[in-house]
């Protein structure tokens, strides 16, 4: 179901990665004196406006953006007269130059997804009560949805595994355990009870927190985070190249979805998500597939060998099986979510 939340949600979230992407390639560009002919965010028609030489536009359709650079726009190149000799011109510029500006767009979804999960790394979020057994000893004792568990018998508690050995260590006897409800903490006292197996529960189910580290920890931990996640989507995406685990993909109706679930789960999962998209993003723009930033980098590598450019014929024919390859990609995945979404 499309709902106003989910639609802002997704438009703020997808335009923000594609804008910071979009300026890594412009800022670049600019550092390097290199010509920029468009700087726009979206698809489709919209609204621009020239300033110094380049035209920046906000299009309709929020499902990416583009940078076009002098010497990429045949029809604009000739309209300001532009040389090949031209400085301006990105093909005028030395290979790791171009190589710069290609590779900034990836790199700037990447350090984007640093800054987000080190925001994230100093808040403490607390152990979050979801779910009650009715009759339970939790239930019986007041617990509600909702209830942030601050702490059992004095111990301020973070993580799931904290609350389980302390209810452990009560050895069935009463426990004081300390919750957060609307802004006031109450203490509620709960007698675990004795399951089948041995185990004592208090019957309620909580989500795991975590403990912020200080601001000083924070941008190494993003970073650290940041190159888990991007290990594990690789590890994953070998895997589905390798056939070793089955090929699940997510197209934009499939995202649009995830996206309006996080952000009505709340600011921190919106964030959460944003990085996992940035990594998402970063990767993918990276693979070696003409129209990509990775198939740029191809290019430009092979040139760099060469000592001459690839034939502009072989660049086209490729940039066309490229492109007929990632729209069937994305009506595959579409194919999919669409799918699963009928069969949920």
């Amino acid at each position: 179901m499309i709902t106003l939340q989910s639609l802002v949600a997704f438009v703020l979230v997808f335009g923000v990665i594609v804008l910071f992407h979009e300026l890594g390639h412009y800022g670049t560009a600019k550092l390097l004196g290199i010509g920029v002919h468009e700087f726009s965010i979206g698809f489709g028609p919209g609204v621009s406006r020239s300033w110094r030489g380049t035209r920046y536009s906000l299009r309709v359709i929020p499902l990416g953006g583009f940078c076009r650079l002098y010497g990429m726009e045949p029809n604009e190149d000739e309209r300001i007269g532009l040389r090949p000799d031209d400085p301006r011109n990105f093909h005028a510029r030395p290979v790791w130059q171009r190589m710069a500006v290609i590779a900034a767009g990836p790199a700037m979804n990447f350090l984007q997804a640093v800054i987000i999960l080190a925001l994230i790394a100093t808040v403490t979020i607390p152990v979050q009560v979801v779910g009650l057994e009715p009759g339970s000893p939790a239930a019986q004792a007041g617990f509600q949805p909702g209830d942030a568990i601050v702490a059992i018998e004095g111990q301020t508690v973070y993580r799931t595994v904290e609350v389980n050995r302390l209810i452990a260590a009560s050895e069935g006897e009463p426990i004081e355990v300390t919750v957060r409800r609307d802004g006031q903490n109450l203490v509620l006292t709960v007698q675990p009870e004795r399951q089948p197996d041995g185990a004592l529960r208090i019957g309620v189910q909580i989500m795991d927190g975590m403990r912020g580290v200080p601001w000083w920890q924070a941008l190494p931990e993003g970073f650290r985070q940041t190159w888990q996640m991007t290990r594990s989507l690789v590890t994953g995406l070998l895997g589905m190249i390798a056939q070793r685990v089955p090929v699940e993909l997510s197209g934009p109706v499939g995202i649009f979805q995830i996206v309006g679930q996080s952000a009505q789960q709340g600011w921190f999962s919106l964030l959460l998500l944003a990085a996992v998209l940035n990594v998402n993003l970063g990767l993918l723009n990276l693979l070696p597939i003409p129209v990509l930033d990775g198939g740029w980098l191809l290019f430009l590598g092979l040139e760099g060998l060469r000592g001459k450019p690839i034939p502009p014929e072989h660049q086209g024919w490729a940039t066309v099986v490229g492109f007929a390859f990632l729209m069937a990609l994305v009506l595959f995945a579409t194919y999919q979510d669409i799918l699963r979404i009928l069969l949920e």
